[in-house]
């Protein structure tokens, strides 16, 4: 898997730094705290490979 790539690709589908309020990490997740969710493309994250699901938390 090309880690790189999966990363630019997330990267670009969240709306960029400018949305991202936080980032955080666990042994199997990558977490963020995204500013608006409206600019984030759920389906395209999910097709990325290595990716294996987007959910967004209320509040």
């Amino acid at each position: 898997m090309d880690y790189q790539k999966a990363a630019r690709e997330v990267y670009e589908h969240i709306g960029g730094k400018e949305n991202i309020v936080s980032a955080a990490h666990c042994a199997t997740r990558l977490r963020l705290v995204i500013g608006d969710n409206a600019k984030c493309d759920k389906d395209a994250i999910e097709n990325i490979d290595g990716a294996k699901g987007v959910f967004f938390a209320s509040g």
